[in-house]
């Protein structure tokens, strides 16, 4: 059998498998939310991943038949919800279908031609996504199509993997054709920015790091002067450039500093250093832009020279205790303040004197107790991040975690019911963490710090010996329905996972 005989036959199975879970999903896909497209079902999720497969093998002509299937099931003619709901709908099982494709597919593997087939895919949806399906005429279709356009993302950011030079260069040069100041030019420039969010930057060769420090300077975000509305578009690029940065940081010691490439690393550390410093000067000027600019001025700092990190640590985690007193930046000044330490850990901290990293821990603990014990951070997400605080913390020196945080956490004083949940939440994920190989409170006897065993349980069974006498108290004044949701939280919560400990 002829090479191509075979691949048409391995195609054409998969399509007998792709076409009918592609229609059903169409047919069932709802307007509200686009729940029915997400691959939630493992038969969907099987499909793609044998397309991933296929694509390593015989690229072109599984393109070619997705190629056709868009073509054949999106609807022509009337212009009415039902028929937007239908084109969005073919669009998003596309587009989630070409991200499997191009992640697997090798950069030979497609023609120039399809190569940039699929980039003007992408960059024709961030340009006209209002003018074909407006949001203002189809407000019911408005979660659908801003689905679509996060797939639309996603798929910009495979594609950048292997045509990072020919995707940036597309971006600047549909931002330079926008420089006109309309709504419309205004609205497509936004689109486009946000659509980039993805990109992925290359730092394991001199070329790639080269490449992506090259981007980085040019897309900074104060470099463009719109004549209106100049802080939407400043703030639009540094969430750009903060998703961008993002997992560069999040890779800690495994990704950064990338090893061999000295001569590129400097270029980068210069681009993004020089960024850093016109973005806290913007910042000092207007504090409207500190929500946005401080979370890419952490990244930017962490990721840069690892000189100007350290002589300039402190004075950026005291910048954020300041703005965590601040309700309206408290949880990003949070967020900021968990990735500074944990890259400081990850990254730094094993060639740090242990003095100096505990003085850095017990900056940071005393802060967020302080906070904690104010009843200041009363948010969902405000808790998340604490309890984050403490894993990571616990990670790294599980000793201090637990005589500086946790137990301080659990203390029966005067702190609000929240500090407990807190604190039990974060033994939780501790103690039962799936990379650990001990059971339970057998982890403290594994690190020769098991003296903290009794501590625990003597916390516990205090706040248990608490709760239970106040949720006695109130069965006796209160119905259940108007007993606190916190309370519920700690007692409940406790009696159905003190046996996990």
């Amino acid at each position: 059998m002829k090479g191509g005989s075979a691949a048409k036959l391995i195609v054409d199975a998969l399509l007998q498998r792709f076409l009918p879970l592609a229609r059903r999903r169409i047919e069932t896909a709802q307007a509200q939310d686009g729940q029915y497209l997400r691959p939630s079902d493992p038969a969907y999720e099987q499909v793609l991943d044998s397309l991933a497969m296929i694509a390593r093998h015989t690229p072109v002509p599984l393109l070619e038949a997705l190629l056709r299937w868009r073509e054949s099931e999106s609807p022509k003619g009337a212009n009415d919800a039902s028929t937007f709901q239908k084109k969005l709908a073919v669009e998003c099982i596309f587009c989630s279908a070409c991200i499997r494709f191009v992640e697997c597919c090798p950069q030979e593997g497609l023609t120039e031609k399809l190569w940039s087939g699929l980039e003007n895919f992408v960059f024709d949806w961030l340009i006209n996504a209002d003018r074909v399906v407006s949001q203002v005429e189809y407000p019911s279709l408005v979660d659908l199509r801003g689905l679509l356009l996060d797939l639309v993302a996603q798929l910009l950011g495979a594609l950048s993997r292997i045509r990072f030079s020919s995707v940036t260069e597309r971006f600047f040069m549909e931002l330079n054709t926008r420089r006109i100041d309309t709504s419309m030019a205004r609205s497509e420039t936004l689109s486009i920015v946000n659509g980039m969010r993805y990109l992925k930057l290359g730092v394991k060769t001199e070329g790639g790091l080269n490449a992506s420090a090259s981007f980085v300077a040019k897309a900074n975000p104060l470099n463009r002067a719109p004549h209106k509305r100049k802080s939407e578009l400043y703030h639009a690029l540094c969430n750009m450039l903060s998703n961008i940065l993002a997992p560069l940081e999040d890779g800690g010691r495994n990704q950064w500093p990338p090893s061999g490439v000295h001569n590129a690393l400097a270029l980068w550390y210069e681009a993004v250093g020089r960024i850093r410093m016109q973005l806290i000067h913007w910042m000092d000027k207007q504090s409207k832009h500190i929500a946005v600019g401080y979370p890419l001025v952490t990244l930017l700092l962490c990721l840069g020279d690892p000189q100007i990190f350290h002589s300039n640590l402190s004075p950026h985690m005291e910048q954020l205790y300041k703005l965590l007193k601040d309700k309206n930046h408290r949880f990003m000044a949070l967020d900021c303040l968990h990735r500074v330490l944990r890259f400081y850990l990850s990254v730094h901290a094993a060639s740090q004197p242990p003095n100096r990293i505990w003085d850095y821990l017990d900056s940071v603990t005393s802060q967020l107790l302080a906070a904690v014990r104010k009843g200041t951070l009363t948010q969902d997400v405000q808790h998340d991040k604490l309890v984050e605080f403490c894993v990571t913390i616990a990670e790294h020196n599980l000793d201090f975690a637990m005589n500086h945080m946790i137990l301080e956490l659990l203390k029966q004083d005067s702190s609000p019911s929240e500090a407990k949940v807190i604190g039990l939440r974060a033994l939780l994920d501790i103690v039962m963490s799936p990379s650990s190989p001990y059971v339970g409170l057998e982890i403290f006897k594994g690190q020769d710090i098991g003296h903290y065993i009794p501590k625990v349980r003597a916390a516990i069974e205090s706040i248990l010996r608490s709760c239970h006498r106040v949720y006695s108290q109130a069965l006796l004044t209160s119905s259940k329905t108007t007993i606190g949701k916190i309370f519920f939280q700690v007692y409940e919560g406790l009696r159905a996972r003190i046996t996990l400990l």
